[in-house]
C-alpha cells in the first residue's frame, strides 16, 4: 500500500464511484417523489372529472356520455398522436384533443351518439427534474474536480522533491544528499538521485585532482629543461626560456583555476570601494594605465582574498588587452557593481560567449606577443560566482569591452551605519549648543 501508483488508483476510482453512487441516489429519490406525486395528481383530477357523469343507484353505476366534446382550441399535433395512437391499438374511435380556456387539456373520445371526456395532463417534466437533473450533474462535476485537484496536490507535493533537488545543486554542480524516505517512487527517486550526485562528486574531485596533479608534475620536466637551456646559445636560450615560461604560466593559471573550485567561500563584510581603490593602487604602483573614474561607497559580503584576485585579473585584462583600465563602483538599488571600461578592440559578437572558457583567446597569435595562459576570465567568473555575485561583459560604443561585477549590497548594515551616524551626529550638535551656552 506504500506506492504512489497504487494509492492514486484506488483513490481515483474510489472517489469517482462515490461522487457517482451519491448523485444518483439523491437523483433516485427525486425521481420517485416526482412519479408518486404526478400519480396522485392524476388520479384525483380524472376522478374529480369522471363523478360529474356518473350516476350512482346501488351497487350500479350509469356513465352518462356527453354530447358535444369539451369546448375549446383543438391541438391538430396532440389529436393526430392520439388517433394514430388507436388505429395501432384497432380502436378507431374518433378523437379530439383540446385546450380548454383555463390552460387545461382535455381527450374527447366519441363513443356510439356521444363523447366521452376527462383530463388529460401535459407529461413534459416539471421544473424539479430539470432542477434535480442540473443538481446530479453539479454534484458529479464538483465531485471529479475535487478528485482531481486532490490528485495533483498529491502529485505535486511528492514531485515537489525533484523542483528541491534542482534547486539545492551547489555552485559546485554537487548534490546534495537526499533523504530516503516516503512512498516505493520517491525512496527510490531519492536513492538514484544520491547515488547521481555520489558519481558526479566522484567525477568533479577526479578531475580537479588530474588538473592539479598535471600543473604540479609539470614543475619537474620545466625545471630540468631551464637548467638544460642554460647551456645552448644566447638566441636559442632566449627562445626556450621564452616557451618555459608560457607553460609556467599555464601550469600556475590551471592550478589557480583548480583552488578556486576547492576552497570556501570565507566571507565577510566587505567595504567594496575600499578594496577597489587598494587593488587599482597596487597595480598604478607597478606602471599599469589604470584610471579611477568613481567609488560609490558600498558594502558587501564576500571573500576580500577571493575578491582581489578576481579584480586583478580583470584589470589586468583591461589594462594589457584594453589599452588602459577605467575602473568604478556603482550602486544600483540593492546591488553594487564594479564596472571595468577599457578602449580596446574587444571581442567580436559571436566570441562573447566564448569568453570565459579556459585558455580562450580572441586571436591566438597574440599568445607570444601578450603573456598570459588564457585562463584569466575563467578564474575571475569562478571567483564572483562562488561569491554569489554574477560577471559579465559587453562591447562599448564604438569601441572597447566592459566588464561588469555585481554583488547584493549589505543594505541593511548600511541603514544601521547611517542611523548610528545620524544620532552621534546630532548628539554632537546637542553638545556643541550646552557647551557654547554654558560659555
Amino acid at each position: 500500500m506504500n506506492s504512489i501508483r497504487l494509492r492514486f488508483s484506488l483513490m481515483l476510482v474510489g472517489s469517482v464511484l462515490s461522487v457517482v453512487i451519491l448523485a444518483s441516489i439523491v437523483m433516485s429519490k427525486m425521481t420517485l417523489s416526482l412519479v408518486e406525486r404526478t400519480f396522485r395528481d392524476d388520479l384525483t383530477s380524472r376522478v374529480a372529472a369522471f363523478s360529474k357523469n356518473i350516476t350512482v343507484q346501488g351497487n350500479s353505476a350509469i356513465f352518462h356520455l356527453q354530447p358535444a366534446p369539451v369546448e375549446g382550441k383543438t391541438l391538430e399535433k396532440q389529436t393526430a398522436q392520439l388517433q394514430a395512437a388507436f388505429q395501432k391499438s384497432r380502436s378507431p374511435f374518433d378523437t379530439l384533443v383540446k385546450e380548454t380556456p383555463d390552460g387545461r387539456r382535455w381527450a374527447s373520445i366519441k363513443m356510439g351518439n356521444g363523447w366521452l371526456s376527462w383530463p388529460t395532463p401535459e407529461h413534459a417534466p416539471p421544473p424539479e427534474v430539470w432542477y434535480g437533473l442540473a443538481g446530479w450533474m453539479l454534484l458529479i462535476a464538483v465531485g471529479v474536480i475535487g478528485v482531481a485537484l486532490t490528485v495533483s496536490h498529491q502529485t505535486t507535493r511528492q514531485l515537489k522533491l525533484l523542483q528541491t533537488m534542482a534547486l539545492s545543486v551547489g555552485r559546485d554542480g554537487v548534490l546534495p544528499d537526499v533523504k530516503e524516505e516516503g512512498s516505493v517512487e520517491i525512496k527510490a527517486t531519492a536513492r538514484a538521485l544520491n547515488m547521481m550526485g555520489a558519481s558526479l562528486k566522484k567525477a568533479m574531485d577526479s578531475k580537479i585532482r588530474l588538473v592539479a596533479a598535471a600543473g604540479h608534475d609539470l614543475r619537474t620536466p620545466m625545471t630540468r629543461m631551464r637548467l638544460r637551456a642554460e647551456f645552448l646559445d644566447e638566441r636559442d636560450r632566449i627562445a626556450w626560456l621564452q616557451d618555459l615560461d608560457e607553460m609556467e604560466r599555464i601550469a600556475d593559471s590551471a592550478i589557480q583555476l583548480v583552488r578556486e573550485e576547492t576552497v570556501g567561500k570565507g566571507s565577510e563584510i566587505v567595504t567594496l570601494d575600499a578594496l577597489v581603490r587598494d587593488v587599482c593602487n597596487d597595480l598604478i604602483l607597478i606602471k599599469m594605465p589604470v584610471t579611477i573614474a568613481g567609488l560609490a561607497p558600498c558594502r558587501v559580503e564576500i571573500s576580500p582574498l577571493a575578491l582581489t584576485r578576481a579584480l586583478r585579473n580583470l584589470i589586468i585584462n583591461a589594462a594589457t588587452h584594453g589599452g588602459g583600465a577605467i575602473v568604478s563602483v556603482q550602486t544600483e538599488g540593492p546591488s553594487a557593481r564594479v564596472v571595468i571600461d577599457d578602449n580596446g578592440p574587444g571581442i567580436p559578437e559571436q566570441f562573447l560567449d566564448s569568453a570565459f572558457e579556459p585558455f580562450f583567446r580572441v586571436d591566438p597569435a597574440r599568445r607570444q606577443a601578450i603573456p598570459g595562459a588564457g585562463l584569466g576570465l575563467a578564474i575571475a567568473k569562478e571567483i564572483v560566482e562562488r561569491q554569489g555575485g554574477t560577471l559579465t561583459i559587453e562591447n562599448r560604443q564604438p569601441h572597447g569591452l566592459r566588464q561588469v561585477l555585481s554583488f547584493a549590497m549589505d543594505v541593511e548594515r548600511d541603514a544601521r551605519v547611517a542611523s548610528t551616524k545620524a544620532v552621534a551626529s546630532s548628539d554632537g550638535a546637542a553638545t556643541a549648543i550646552t557647551l557654547h551656552t554654558g560659555s
